[in-house]
């Protein structure tokens, strides 16, 4: 099934209820159900990092931008937490661990690029033994990268799917449910001290289910592609994260 709407608008729209979903998360502003509406932000994401590790001109080029805006993101993060004097939660002290505090999906964007080239290679059977240790060895690192937990599967999915929607969409239905199965659990046995919309709200991963339908309008053209369109996510992601932490550091005192 071919959707209607381009790349490029679709990752508009995403940008927009980001920018929502961060002004929640550091502001609290809107109630707390508003961060199940922008879970499908990061598999979507996630399936244009597929879709451009598979349509790139460059793939070297196009993991280094990642890498070098994952370096600058980081510096960012430092820089703020350093001038904030951030600390750990617990000790009260500043620690390795809140110095390095931060968003920065485009860490978890390349690993993801690199573990796609690390397959392709598997696949091709070059190098096989050395790019299955290190598939093994990037896939631990999802671990310490944002959402890299539970959109590694999401990943899996999209790379051994790639150009088939329906099998794409069976496999992230299957995982979400399983998250849903996960959070429900988590409010049955009493474990979040919360009621059941508010358990599903806090564990809200398995809302990335929402991102099927936007697969579907995807129309496999990438839509406006001059520099701004290069360049936007780039750009406003860590630019408006940055503004909202030194918001909440700064004058919200959080």
């Amino acid at each position: 099934m071919k959707g209607k709407i381009s790349a490029y608008h679709l990752k508009l729209f995403a940008l927009l209820f980001m920018i929502i979903d961060h002004v929640h998360t550091n502001s609290g502003v809107g109630p707390y159900w508003v961060s199940i509406l922008p879970r499908f932000v990061a598999p979507l994401f996630t399936f244009f990092i597929v879709e451009g590790f598979f349509k790139t001109s460059s793939r070297k080029n196009y993991i280094k931008r990642t890498f070098l805006f994952a370096l600058i993101m980081q510096a960012g993060n430092i820089i703020i937490n350093i001038i904030f004097n951030v600390t750990d939660y617990y000790t009260g002290k500043m620690t390795f661990y809140s110095v390095m505090e931060g968003n920065n999906i485009f860490l978890t964007l390349g690993v993801f690029l690199l573990l796609m080239t690390f397959l392709e290679k598997i696949r091709k059977k070059e190098e096989k033994i050395k790019n299955i240790f290190l598939f093994i060895l990037f896939s631990f690192l999802t671990l310490f990268t944002e959402g890299g937990i539970e959109l590694y599967p999401m990943l899996l999915i999209m790379y051994f799917f790639y150009g088939n929607k329906k099998k794409i969409s069976i496999g992230i239905a299957l995982w979400s449910l399983l998250l849903f199965i996960k959070a429900y659990i988590s409010y049955y046995a009493g474990a979040t001290g919360l009621n059941l919309i508010r358990t599903l709200s806090f564990s809200a991963e398995w809302a990335m289910v929402f991102v099927i339908p936007f697969i579907y309008l995807y129309s496999g053209e990438r839509g406006r592609n001059d520099s701004f369109a290069k360049w936007m996510f780039y750009i406003i992601y860590p630019l408006h994260l940055w503004i909202l932490y030194i918001i909440r550091l700064g004058v919200l005192g959080k």
